[in-house]
């Protein structure tokens, strides 16, 4: 018998392999209700295996008592096994039908019919006996046994074959693996009535397992994955929606430039690079548009807002490296650095230069001022904006005065 014993070792072997991650690693509290059935089961068959290596050791060393009570103990691990997988199927297919119901009773009523039969099997010998030479006899109810869960595996394998058939998507794996699971449990149950000496059971849960662990495991992969796509999905809106939401209320609706409140987290982290050392270089250039009270009062208020537009094009068109920013009704202010910082005095000059031909033609006319942060003398933002500040002014009054 030395040989049923290395069967069951390797059966047993191969299932601490396929399923180490799930008997060792996983928590059972977060684990799904199909998981958690699943995982019972596999505890149940580990029993299983046990109890039928040490029968075969038991068989070879001839000891009756010990063989007896370890055969109580393999009949009653073949009964749990087969209500812990009833549990597991019906939260598998997680599918209210005749056939779930049918799982619920008929798994309740083998252990509890096997609990009957293996407690009077200790005073009458029906389910099996053993001899004075400590030879195996199995009786009629062993026999009864094995047909009952002949008749519950093919059943299975026969009724999830048909809806395998019927049906589609995720929920037709799930049949189909339940199927192949009953079909390898119906042949070898047939094989171990025939063989009694043949570990032929364990090998039948041995390869009914591993389908169920492929099949399961690619099952929840393709499902994991599935739900990955779609939170990602959910980010990419979520980020797309805080962007359109952060856009609406930074950025200014009639020119489409940064507004008012762009304005103030810029200038406050201006601030606080000041108060670090850590500004280098930074021209600030204010903008206040000519004659818009009177387009309002002559042209109206929509003439008005496309004066605004025009000069706020205008503005962004010059200094297209620069961050604009609206910060009143004809108020703009340019943050220059890099490049722009570099060509501050022709560019600045160009604009001043394009704002006198513009006046000359009766075009749109932009006053501008800027001021220079300063290294050693520079104390606050404050300081280089009211300078830009006086600066336009000074702007203003001599093109007013051209």
């Amino acid at each position: 018998m030395s040989y049923y014993s290395s069967i069951g070792v390797i059966a047993l072997s191969i299932h601490f392999i396929i399923n180490y991650y799930l008997i060792f690693k996983s928590t059972p509290s977060k684990m799904s209700l199909p998981k958690k059935n699943y995982l019972l089961f596999l505890h149940n068959v580990m029993i299983y295996y046990i109890a039928d290596v040490l029968w075969g050791l038991c068989m070879v060393l001839k000891m009756p008592m010990i063989l007896f009570l370890n055969t109580e103990i393999y009949f009653a691990a073949m009964a749990s096994a087969i209500f812990l997988w009833t549990r597991f199927v019906i939260s598998y297919l997680n599918r209210k039908s005749a056939f779930s119901t049918f799982l619920r009773y008929f798994g309740f009523a083998f252990i509890v019919f096997q609990a009957i039969i293996l407690i009077t099997n200790i005073f009458f010998p029906i389910m099996f006996s053993y001899d004075g030479n400590g030879d195996y006899h199995a009786k009629i109810m062993r026999h009864v046994s094995l047909f009952i869960q002949l008749f519950l595996f093919s059943l299975t394998s026969i009724h999830t074959l048909i809806v395998t058939l019927r049906i589609s998507g995720k929920i037709r794996k799930r049949y189909r693996t339940i199927c192949l699971f009953g079909f390898a449990m119906t042949l070898f149950t047939i094989l171990q009535a025939y063989y009694p000496f043949l570990p032929m059971y364990a090998i039948g849960y041995m390869i009914g397992t591993c389908l169920i662990h492929t099949f399961v495991d690619i099952d929840e992969r393709e499902e994991r994955r599935a739900e990955l796509e779609n939170l990602l999905q959910l980010e990419e809106i979520r980020e797309a929606e805080l962007g359109s939401a952060r856009h609406m209320a930074y950025t200014d609706p009639l020119t489409n430039v940064k507004n008012k409140n762009s304005y103030q987290e810029d200038v406050l982290g201006i601030e606080h690079r000041i108060e670090d050392k850590l500004l280098k270089e930074l021209c600030v250039v204010v903008f206040d548009l000519n004659n818009l009270k009177t387009v309002n009062d002559t042209k109206g208020h929509e003439e008005g807002d496309r004066y605004i537009k025009q000069a706020s094009k205008m503005i962004c068109h010059h200094f297209k490296h620069s961050p604009v920013y609206r910060t009143g009704g004809d108020e703009f202010v340019a943050f220059l650095y890099g490049e722009d910082y570099k060509n501050k005095e022709r560019l600045l000059k160009n604009f001043k230069d394009w704002m006198r031909e513009n006046q000359k033609k009766g075009g749109i006319v932009i006053s501008c001022g800027s001021a220079d942060f300063n290294e050693k003398t520079t104390k606050s933002f404050d300081e280089i904006f009211e300078a830009a500040d006086m600066k336009m002014y000074e702007c203003k009054r001599l093109l007013k005065a051209l």
